[in-house]
C-alpha cells in the first residue's frame, strides 16, 4: 500500500449498501401503497412454472417487521463485505442473492419463500469463516463482531418456527462458506493488512570465505645472510678437508 495514499471515509462503504436496503424498502413500499400482494410472486419450489422466484426471493418481504429485521443486519454486513472485501464486493452480493435461492428452490418445503434472510446467512457466513482462514488480527476482530452481532442467527437453522424458511438460511450459510473457501486468497483492503516486519539487512562480512585475505597490513621484515666468502676457501681445498666431516647427502646429484 502505498504510504501517500488516503484513507477513503467511512461513510462511503456505506453508500452502495445503502441504495440495496433503499431499493427493498421501496419495492415493498410500493406493494403497501398499491395494495400489491407481492409475496404470492415470490419463491415455490421445484415448481417449474415459479423458476422466477429464483429472482423475487430476495426482493419480496411479508410485512414491515420482516423487512426491517432483515434491513438493518443486510446493510451492517454490506457495509463490512464493501469495507473488507472491496474487489469481490459485487461477486459476493449477487452470489448470496443467487445461491441461497437456487438452494431453497431445490430443498425446500412446499410453501411461498421470500425475504433476504437467506443473503444475510451467506454474508455473515463468508465474513467469518474468510476472518478465520486470514488470520488477520484485524480480520479475527471482525469474526468476533459477527459473533456478537449475530450469533443468534444459529437458530435460524433449525425448524423451530413453521412460519421461517430455516431452508433458506441453511441454503445462504452453506453459499457463505463455500465462497469463503473460493475467495480465500482473494485480496482484501490494504488499511486492514497486517504490517509486515521489516529488517535491516546487516554487512557482516564473510569471516570463513574470506578469512585468507588481509584486510590490514602486516609488517614482513627480510633478514638477508651473506654466503660466505669464497675468496676465504682454498682453491686447492679437497672434500676430506670440509669441516662437514665428509657427511653424504643420499638423494640424486644436482
Amino acid at each position: 500500500m502505498n504510504p501517500l495514499e488516503q484513507r477513503k471515509p467511512l461513510w462511503t462503504y456505506t453508500i452502495f449498501p445503502g441504495l440495496v436496503v433503499a431499493a427493498l424498502i421501496a419495492i415493498h413500499a410500493i406493494g403497501v401503497i398499491f395494495d400489491l400482494d407481492l409475496s404470492q410472486h415470490g419463491l415455490r419450489p421445484r415448481d417449474s412454472n415459479r423458476v422466477f422466484g429464483v429472482i423475487t426471493f430476495f426482493f419480496l418481504h411479508g410485512s414491515w417487521e420482516h423487512l426491517f429485521n432483515n434491513v438493518v443486519g443486510l446493510f451492517v454486513l454490506l457495509s463490512l463485505m464493501r469495507y473488507y472485501f472491496p474487489t469481490i464486493f459485487l461477486k459476493i452480493l449477487v452470489f448470496s442473492i443467487l445461491f441461497p435461492a437456487i438452494g431453497t428452490f431445490a430443498i425446500a418445503r412446499d410453501a411461498i419463500h421470500i425475504g433476504a434472510s437467506g443473503a444475510i446467512y451467506s454474508l455473515a457466513a463468508f465474513l467469518f469463516v474468510s476472518s478465520l482462514i486470514r488470520a488477520n488480527r484485524y480480520m479475527l476482530s471482525l469474526s468476533l463482531l459477527i459473533i456478537f452481532l449475530y450469533g443468534g442467527l444459529w437458530w435460524g437453522l433449525f425448524p423451530l418456527d413453521n412460519h421461517v424458511s430455516y431452508e433458506g438460511h441453511f441454503a445462504g450459510a452453506v453459499t457463505g462458506i463455500v465462497m469463503a473457501f473460493i475467495y480465500s486468497k482473494a485480496p482484501y483492503n490494504a488499511h486492514v493488512k497486517e504490517p509486515e516486519p521489516e529488517f535491516e539487512k546487516e554487512d557482516v562480512p564473510d569471516v570463513i570465505g574470506d578469512a585468507w585475505k588481509i584486510t590490514q597490513p602486516i609488517e614482513v621484515r627480510y633478514i638477508y645472510v651473506d654466503d660466505k666468502d669464497e675468496t676465504d676457501t682454498p682453491d686447492d681445498s679437497s672434500p676430506d678437508d670440509s669441516d662437514d666431516g665428509g657427511t653424504t647427502i643420499p638423494g640424486n646429484p644436482r
